[in-house]
């Protein structure tokens, strides 16, 4: 009985001593055994992993300038924020709304007075039209000098060299041109488009000078035509040229031209149809205007050597830089 009270008592005591020794320090507790778990998965890692949280839902604040930058409250623990960018209003928007009046451009306006305030031509009335032969005998009308050199002055010698002397008449069908040409060589073999490289006359006519008076370029009312004497002289195969507008470019047969050659150079008629400008004829009408002859001295060769005008600033592509023409009548 004695024996079996000491077995007891002294297992108690190694009880004691187990217990008491897992909790003194320096003591390391038995790794406990665990079986082993197959591998996982990066996939399967993350299903296992706490729930995503979604991106929050960023409504923007305003219509957005260049200075703009994105604000968001992003949440604890969460996947990166795919971040939806808001705006600060910086500027009010350049497209007109719904309610806004667009206001169009000012229209540039070029009116002015109705006459030139270069030279001034007057355009006589006829009664009865002259023959287009060339000779000018039954023309009695005011003459106007064409000595001006605007073109080629280092080639110009004098007035013998190229000089000229104009006279304009009108009825309802035409305009009338009469000229008396000083040239001391006669030198013309250029066709169509290129007459003016060789002996020629040209006119510049602005048939709206009111509504374009301040507009210094060529326009659509605006008309340059040529004429030469003819090749390779006078009187043989004349012909004009319109150069300008350039929508009605070409030749104009219907422009009548007669050409004799003279002691000291050429006189020449024209009777341009007013057709060829568009016009309607009236007394008292105003033009802008500059009468011109081209010179050229060297046989056998297309140039434009020398131009005198009636108009001293007469420039080809200014209209403002034109004279006056104006119709009268009895």
């Amino acid at each position: 009985m004695n024996l079996q009270k000491l077995k007891i008592t002294l297992l108690l005591s190694v009880f004691l001593i187990a217990t008491l020794a897992c909790e003194l320090p320096g003591i390391s507790a038995p790794t406990p055994f665990v079986f082993p778990t197959p591998n996982l998965t990066l996939t399967a890692f993350f299903s296992q992993d706490t729930a995503v949280v979604p991106p929050p839902t960023v409504t923007p604040t305003g219509i957005g300038g260049p200075t703009a930058s994105p604000t968001v409250e992003a949440t604890e623990g969460a996947p990166p924020l795919i971040l939806t960018p808001t705006f600060t209003l910086t500027s009010t928007p350049s497209q007109p709304t719904a309610t806004s009046t667009s206001t169009p451009p000012p229209t540039v306006s070029y009116a002015g007075p109705g006459m030139r305030p270069g030279p001034s031509v007057a355009a006589e009335f006829l009664g009865s039209p002259p023959n287009i032969d060339g000779y000018l005998d039954d023309w009695t009308l005011k003459k106007y000098n064409v000595e001006y050199v605007v073109w080629g002055k280092g080639n110009w010698d004098d007035a013998q060299d190229l000089s000229a002397r104009l006279m304009v008449g009108w009825d309802n069908k035409a305009l009338y041109i009469g000229v008396k040409v000083k040239d001391e060589r006669y030198a013309q073999i250029a066709h169509g488009m290129y007459i003016y490289k060789g002996d020629s006359i040209e006119v510049l006519l602005d048939t709206d000078v009111s509504g374009d008076y301040y507009l210094a370029k060529l326009d659509s009312d605006d008309y340059q035509i040529g004429v030469s004497p003819g090749s390779p002289a006078p009187g043989k195969n004349p012909e004009a040229y319109l150069w300008f507008p350039r929508s009605v470019e070409g030749p104009r047969s219907q422009v009548e031209i007669g050409t004799i050659k003279t002691d000291n150079g050429y006189h020449i008629e024209v009777k341009i149809p007013w057709s060829v400008f568009g016009v309607t004829p009236a007394k008292g009408m105003h033009f802008g205007f500059a009468f011109s002859v081209s010179d050229n001295d060297k046989a056998g060769a297309e140039a434009q050597q020398s131009m005198v005008s009636n108009v001293s600033t007469r420039v080809l592509t200014d209209p403002t830089s034109w004279g006056d023409l104006t119709l009268t009548k009895p």
